[in-house]
């Protein structure tokens, strides 16, 4: 069992809600447990209103407990859900309601279109890849642009649907955390960064069968395809960069699976 955290700026804290006990933490935030609550310390300010508003436009209003600010610290303070992240043992079970939660988040419109000039810069700014028989990647994403594919309405987005953000419980019950990301993109890419984050967890045909779930039309397929090549660019542009060691393993694991789905989505996908 994790010991209660003591740190001087967590006092004010700890007088309202007792002691805390640190379960997570990121780039963003310090995550601690309370009784009966989740309360995310931010890095930086402004946060604290970005992910509230984040999350009320997410329909998870009845998750926000509090927003407060103590001194330096701004904190967003949470309904306690009593879940873990999804394993590959759990993520079958939790993906209807999984699903259910995304359709929904992807109906909101935005009034926005998806950047597609930012789409362009951000292919360029991989091309130092290319040397990694990474070719067809660069193809799938340089035809969809060049075709107008990507030139869609852009829905309300999580943007970091990666296994450690998605909770489930034994029931199945899902919750969809860590909103400081989210914006107006295209739902597919929403889709292409879940399946590399979390439904590559399974096996390649699982994975991407139940991704085409939520991807159901010709012209939606076509905009996955496109994203997962451009998703496994930037996670081994990631690699590159903050892991470096890890790099070839993952451009092993990475590139296989993007060809797998290239290669059976070019069938689904229009012409």
């Amino acid at each position: 069992m994790m010991k209660p955290v003591r740190h001087p700026d967590l006092t004010p804290l700890e007088r309202r809600y007792g002691p805390l006990t640190r379960i997570g933490g990121g780039h963003h935030s310090e995550v601690y447990r309370a009784d009966g609550a989740v309360l995310k310390v931010y890095r930086a300010p402004g946060l604290l209103d970005l992910e509230a508003t984040h999350l009320r436009r997410a329909g998870l209003t009845d998750l926000l407990l509090a927003e407060l600010r103590e001194g330096e610290l701004e904190v967003l303070v949470t309904r306690y859900f009593a879940g873990e992240s999804v394993t590959a043992a759990t993520l079958p079970a939790a993906f209807p309601a999984l699903s259910r939660f995304l359709r929904g988040l992807h109906a909101e419109p935005t009034g926005q279109m998806v950047d597609v000039t930012a789409l362009h810069r951000r292919l360029e700014s991989f091309r130092y890849l290319e040397v990694h028989d990474l070719r067809p990647l660069f193809a799938a994403v340089e035809a969809a642009l060049g075709h107008g594919l990507l030139e869609t309405e852009a829905r309300f987005c999580h943007l970091d649907l990666w296994s450690d953000n998605i909770l489930t419980n034994a029931a199945g019950e899902v919750l969809v955390v860590d909103w400081v990301r989210a914006g107006p993109d295209d739902p597919m890419r929403d889709l292409a960064l879940l399946k590399t984050g979390t439904l590559d967890l399974l096996p390649a045909d699982t994975s991407l069968n139940l991704a085409l779930e939520l991807a159901s039309g010709p012209h939606e397929r076509a905009r996955l395809r496109a994203y997962l090549a451009l998703t496994c660019l930037h996670d081994l542009h990631w690699f590159t960069l903050h892991q470096p060691e890890a790099f070839q393993e993952q451009l092993l694991f990475k590139r296989e699976r993007a060809l797998h789905a290239l290669e059976r989505l070019e069938a689904l996908a229009l012409p």
